[in-house]
């Protein structure tokens, strides 16, 4: 979090440990699910007449509650949700047979690699990256033949 709020633009290690000699698609997806929440919050609040919802203040008024008020319904999913963390009560969570967070990321992950099919690059993107390739492989081509003369 704090590196996101100081402005970093690069997110590393997601899914290493050990010092990056292991790789876990379970901690991959755990971490993803952070991360979301972190750029929520990178993001900021929306300050506009709908947000700041003075006609509901007025309404509801001084010592009264917002929780059940139909405004705060209608906008109290636009923060972070997680898909994995669990924020039931726990009465509802054991009732539920207490789902396990790295049980959920494991089958998430074996859900992606099952299931997703990325979208494929834009053509002009993927016609660079190929230029870009050929170039490399020219120019270590070129290398390797100066080496062996």
């Amino acid at each position: 979090m704090l590196p996101a709020l100081a402005g970093a633009n690069l997110i590393y290690g997601i899914g290493m440990l050990d010092s990056g000699l292991t790789w876990d698609y379970a901690q991959a997806v755990m971490e993803n699910e952070m991360l979301e929440m972190v750029l929520q919050t990178v993001k900021g609040i929306s300050i506009s007449d709908e947000q700041i919802a003075f006609d509901v203040v007025k309404q509801v008024g001084p010592g009264g509650e917002f929780i059940s008020h139909d405004h705060t319904f209608e906008h109290m999913k636009e923060q972070s949700q997680g898909k994995l963390i669990d924020r039931r009560s726990r009465e509802i969570w054991e009732a539920s047979g207490r789902p396990d967070f790295v049980e959920k990321a494991y089958e998430k992950a074996l859900d992606i690699i099952k299931n997703h099919k990325p979208e494929p690059l834009p053509e002009d993107v993927q016609k660079s990256l190929d230029s870009i390739f050929e170039e490399a492989e020219a120019l270590s081509k070129e290398r390797k033949a100066k080496e062996a003369s």
